[in-house]
């Protein structure tokens, strides 16, 4: 019953915020990919299964493992531009998880501090950001023949895959501790599918602007983990789980603002 509570949360999800990035462009791909509901899905499910103060704790490590992810999303657009061909698309896949897991084995030594980790992060953002902006904007074209491109078969791609990995992380937790897990739990089960269809639909032009915009979303993510992490305890999971998203969305609806603003 909870492996297929699992399923479901995680397809809605996903299919929920690809629908909208597929309006909106990859602009608009890469930072809902910075929504957090890929690691609020994990980190509920560690909660649910090892305990709210389980996830509390893990949930500042997660801050850290923010950092596995950016340079998960550079290391694949780097190789995605050096083997576009879609016969080799499984070079950028091993590059990318070799590198996530890479950097989480050395984050794992960092303490758990708060405030260490979200300083860590920050700067990680901040530094990308501005080593991604040379990027230039691409933008997808239709093919009739390619089959990723039909929205339903690359919709079920990237659901399939990000619920085959809620289920690998939240089982995974029981063999690791809080810190490890946390790590675990910033992997994100949303984005990684979507390079991989990205560049199977358009190629590497459109991942290459997907993950440009990539630390921006990330804002989103660091509110809801750090909020997370006090709520969690102070609220319990449900109610912690909810005021983390509603602080989330409370920072995306103010950055949309921002954007539209700084657009005028």
């Amino acid at each position: 019953m909870l492996i297929t509570a699992k399923i479901i949360t995680t397809f809605l999800t996903v299919i929920m915020l690809a629908s909208v990035a597929r309006r909106l462009g990859p602009q608009w791909a890469g930072v809902l990919a910075g929504f957090p509901l890929g690691s609020a899905i994990t980190l509920y499910f560690i909660g649910y299964e090892q305990g709210a103060e389980f996830a509390a704790t893990g949930s500042k490590h997660t801050l850290a493992g923010l950092i596995s992810c950016i340079f998960m999303a550079a290391m694949y657009w780097h190789t995605s531009q050096r083997w576009p061909q879609p016969r080799l698309i499984f070079l950028p896949i091993l590059a990318a998880i070799g590198t996530f897991i890479g950097t989480s084995l050395l984050l794992q030594w960092l303490p758990s501090e708060r405030w260490l980790n979200l300083s860590l992060v920050i700067i990680g953002i901040i530094i990308s950001r501005n080593g991604l902006k040379h990027i230039p904007a691409s933008w997808a074209e239709a093919e009739a023949k390619n089959v990723f491109q039909r929205p339903l078969i690359a919709l079920v791609f990237r659901a399939s895959m990000a619920s085959a990995s809620v289920l690998g992380i939240t089982a995974l937790a029981h063999f690791l501790n809080p810190e490890q897990a946390g790590l675990l739990a910033a992997f994100p089960v949303s984005f990684f599918p979507t390079l991989i269809v990205l560049q199977l639909s358009y190629g590497p032009g459109v991942v290459a602007t997907a993950v440009k915009h990539y630390p921006e979303g990330l804002g989103a993510m660091v509110i809801y983990v750090l909020t997370a992490s006090y709520t969690y305890t102070a609220y319990g999971l449900n109610m912690g789980t909810l005021l983390a998203l509603g602080s989330a969305i409370i920072y995306l609806a103010i950055y949309s603002a921002l954007s539209r603003a700084k657009a005028e």
